[in-house]
């Protein structure tokens, strides 16, 4: 097998909606989620809802917070502005990642979606969180599958896509996939399998899994991702 320049020939990646790291007990605490995402092991993080300057969640710069917590880069990229902040997306990485927002198709005034476009070594990393009207989530979807063909290289996206497997074809037929196991990503009585890992352009997913936590509405989901 070539070397993959700038990349080892597996990477462990995860995706987490943190809720503005507000647990199940309604505290946020952005220490607790740092050592939720430690233990997962992952270089490549996606985070959803983070918080920048909002006062449910005291005014902070959660991204800058986490980054000190974890001792590695996290990029925010707003995709929400209101009461004098803003929330949206995060990427963490070890090295760092060239990185840029791209806007998603939305329905007259619902709130704005976005995915992260980043090359982090000769992986691209896309991170997003979808609507969770359907029909803005199926265009937003088709609008992902546009955005990962149009990259060359191996591709992986991940995140809260408020929907389950089954709904995903349009990514799978731009040639994206997982490792077919399904999981609760979701706390309490809402479980369901709605965030995601998936690979393409040559990158797999060998095998997924979660990390147990409380200290957001999510469960982190972790992938082992092999690379060309």
């Amino acid at each position: 097998m070539p070397d993959h320049v700038g990349m080892p020939q597996k990477v462990t990646v995860a995706t987490y909606n943190v809720h503005h790291c507000a647990g199940l007990d309604d505290r946020v605490d952005v220490e607790r989620v740092a050592g939720v995402v430690v233990a997962t092991g992952a270089g490549i993080v996606g985070f959803q809802e983070l918080d920048e300057l909002l006062e449910r969640s005291g005014r902070t710069h959660q991204a800058c917070l986490l980054a000190e917590r974890m001792g590695r880069a996290v990029d925010f990229f707003p995709t929400l502005e209101r009461a004098g902040g803003r929330y949206g997306l995060g990427l963490a990485t070890i090295e760092g990642a060239e990185a840029h927002l791209e806007r998603l198709p939305r329905r007259g005034a619902e709130e704005p979606r976005g995915a992260i476009v980043a090359q982090v070594g000769d992986l691209w990393v896309i991170v997003t969180h979808l609507s969770r009207d359907r029909f803005s989530r199926a265009s937003q979807t088709r609008a992902l599958a546009s955005i990962a063909t149009s990259l060359e290289g191996p591709v992986v996206l991940m995140g809260d896509l408020n929907q389950g497997p089954r709904s995903l074809e349009p990514l799978r037929e731009a040639g994206l996939d997982g490792d077919g196991t399904t999981h609760r990503t979701m706390n309490g009585w809402r479980a369901r399998h709605i965030d995601h890992v998936l690979a393409g352009g040559g990158a797999r997913v060998t095998r997924s899994w979660t990390i147990p936590s409380d200290a957001s509405d999510h469960v982190p989901l972790v992938a082992e991702v092999s690379l060309p």
